[in-house]
């Protein structure tokens, strides 16, 4: 598989189990959906499986799965694969970095909050920013602002730089 996924519940991967509880990625997968999709946007695509397969064994899973990942999880798997990023859990750093960037991962909480948290990524391509995963029934990339980053509702942002040019 080498495209992107719009959505977690996505067919070719919804149903696969993910944790200790063997929760489905359609319920449960949102970071794994933003870490697979970031692989593709930076030219290193991973087989969905894979990415699952290195999550549990970096114990990224939240309450064995319960409720998805980590928040601040995903950091093992971008220092293992040695992906430069930086990480912030201040809303206003993250909307600032998101200009000069080539991709970035957001956590924030679903609104209402009782619904738990959210990762999604989100793609600069020359200035344009879209999300992508950002609602449950997207099929296709989501046009994307810094103001829709909402200072309550963040948790951690992850931005990947743009490579340099030689």
């Amino acid at each position: 598989m080498n495209r992107y996924l719009y959505r977690q519940n996505d067919p070719t991967v919804a149903a696969l189990p993910y944790g200790r509880l063997q929760r489905q990625v359609a319920d449960a997968g949102c970071a794994l959906v933003a870490i697979y999709n970031l692989m593709n946007r930076l030219g290193q695509p991973q087989e969905f499986s894979a990415i699952i397969k290195d999550a549990q064994r970096l114990h990224m899973p939240w309450m064995f799965g319960l409720f998805g990942t980590k928040p601040h999880a995903p950091a093992r798997y971008f220092r293992e694969k040695s992906i430069p990023f930086f990480c912030t859990n201040h809303a206003e750093a993250f909307k600032e970095r998101l200009a000069d960037c080539d991709a970035a991962i957001i956590c924030a909480w679903n609104k209402p909050r009782r619904y738990g948290i959210h990762f999604y990524l989100i793609c600069n391509d020359n200035g344009r920013l879209t999300a992508l995963n950002r609602f449950a029934n997207d099929n296709q990339p989501t046009a994307f602002s810094p103001d829709d980053v909402e200072k309550g509702y963040f948790i951690t942002g992850y931005i990947f730089p743009k490579e340099k040019k030689a």
